[in-house]
């Protein structure tokens, strides 16, 4: 059987599109359809039946679908094995991760991976998070790393974290520092929404709970945009400690109320299928469950957002 055409149904079988599997995988998508082709006349067998603009598995095709995952499975395996008697683990490891943060996690950790395991070549995609409520599109990845997905086997709880409210000194110094919890309502806020609309700041200080949606003229679904705006001053932004310790340690952004926090989220980390990893995927558990311990030393780049003085054009003088 041809391998690679093999290798080409299962990417178009678990996305469900010709299309997207070619885009998803850098492929010609005539490549891709050709590939099918050859493996239907190879098999004797039609693998897909259209419904509309969606690819539908026939029969034949799920049959095909289960046992050629495990056929491709057992091929890295061996190959993998093969590497791991050089006491190395070596392959292409396909990393899905939901995209908060980008690269001020998923990066820096695969950097950091990369420094351990030189072996392995790294396959990265961002994903909305709305995307892992598809979980059948994970079989795509030998991992991947995402926030409050606990669902099904094979998810991993790698850290919890809590966000915080922060601002740059600046905008403190003209707005003043809200010294209760009250104070919020009469503060512009840089507002995270996600797929279910704007979040409300929801915070605890352990005894008492509160919900607040200050007033903002920003509202984004990309934290990285919501930290800039902080640094600018536009606002107080709901961020994790991780995402602006650098930002704090050089004097642009501030703690605020640091007491008040909102529930643990979790990173997690999940396999496709726990009953089958391959060493390239234990070696990446096993150095994930290290990084996110305290005292883990990263040498690597790091990404923060820096304040800079500008013109106030308003006033005609440098601030």
């Amino acid at each position: 059987m041809n391998f690679q055409a093999l290798s080409t149904f299962i990417k178009v079988a678990e996305t469900g599109s010709v299309s997207v599997a070619a885009r998803l995988h850098g492929l010609p998508k005539s490549s891709v359809s050709l590939k099918l082709k050859q493996l239907e006349e190879e098999v004797g067998a039609e693998l897909f039946a259209r419904r509309g603009r969606a690819l539908e598995l026939t029969d034949a095709g799920r049959v095909l679908l289960e046992r050629g995952q495990h056929i491709l499975s057992l091929c890295d395996d061996t190959a993998a094995a093969v590497a791991s008697m050089q006491d190395d683990a070596a392959g292409v490891l396909r990393v899905g991760a939901s995209g908060e943060f980008g690269t001020a996690l998923n990066a820096q950790m695969l950097q950091a991976f990369r420094a351990a395991h030189p072996k392995i070549q790294l396959d990265l995609v961002f994903f909305a998070p709305s995307v892992f409520l598809d979980l059948s599109r994970q079989k795509v990845f030998d991992a991947v790393l995402a926030f409050d997905d606990t669902s099904g086997p094979g998810a991993e709880v790698l850290a919890t974290l809590r966000y915080g409210l922060y601002a740059s000194p600046r905008y403190l110094a003209g707005h003043g520092t809200p010294g209760s919890v009250a104070d919020l309502a009469r503060h512009k806020g840089v507002i995270y929404r996600d797929a279910e609309g704007v979040q409300p700041w929801r915070l605890s200080d352990g005894r008492d709970s509160a919900e607040i949606l200050p007033p903002a003229d920003i509202v984004t679904n990309d934290y990285w945009t919501t930290k800039y705006f902080a640094v600018a001053g536009a606002g107080l932004a709901l961020l994790p400690a991780f995402f602006t310790e650098l930002e704090v340690r050089e004097g642009h952004l501030a703690p605020v109320l640091p007491e008040w926090q909102t529930e643990e989220r979790r990173i997690t980390l999940r396999v496709p299928d726990p009953r089958y990893v391959a060493p390239k995927t234990r070696a990446f558990l096993a150095f994930c469950k290290d990084y996110f311990q305290p005292g883990f030393d990263f040498a690597g780049p790091r990404y923060f957002v820096e304040a800079l003085c500008f013109p106030d054009t308003s006033k005609g003088e440098t601030e």
